[in-house]
């Protein structure tokens, strides 16, 4: 997987880029369905699949929070807000495997940049495991302590 980082004076920027073996179809019903994004992010719910329409994060412990969605078109983009930041993923179909991109913002007041980015690496690898095996990955099988490591030395943001 790809990572790139960047910061200016609104926040902090990652994009990151893998390529998973399936169709662009299969891969954007995991991002944008409740069935399918629930498969590797489980608190994650869809109300309404559309530009302006509502997904919720439940959160053990605290109340829902509701975001929306920014960016909607079958089988190429998705995005939404992210508490104070956004996420948007683009899908590039060339028929027997999909580019998949994420970019996210996050706003320096945003409570734990560093652990966000990092945990979103372990979910990009997590969808193209549903994706191409059918099988969620396990926390436990990702080094997010390195990869927090290695984010936090990108960014620089001490």
């Amino acid at each position: 997987m790809e990572a790139v980082y960047a910061k200016d004076d609104q926040g902090a920027y990652q994009t990151l880029k893998l390529t998973i073996e399936k169709d662009s179809d299969t891969v954007f019903n995991l991002l944008s369905t409740t069935e399918g994004v629930q498969k590797w992010f489980p608190q994650l719910s869809f109300k309404e699949r559309k530009v302006g329409g509502k997904m919720t994060f439940h959160m053990d412990e605290q109340d829902d929070m509701e975001m929306e969605i920014t960016a909607f078109e079958d089988n190429v983009a998705i995005g939404y807000t992210w508490d104070t930041g956004a996420v948007r993923f683009d899908l590039y179909d060339s028929g027997r495997e999909t580019v998949l991109i994420l970019d996210e913002f996050l706003p320096f007041d945003f409570p734990h940049i560093i652990l966000d980015f990092s945990g979103w690496q372990f979910q990009m690898q997590s969808i193209k495991n549903v994706a191409e095996t059918g099988k969620t990955l396990d926390q436990s099988e990702c080094d997010l302590d390195s990869i927090k490591d290695e984010v936090e030395k990108q960014l620089d943001l001490g």
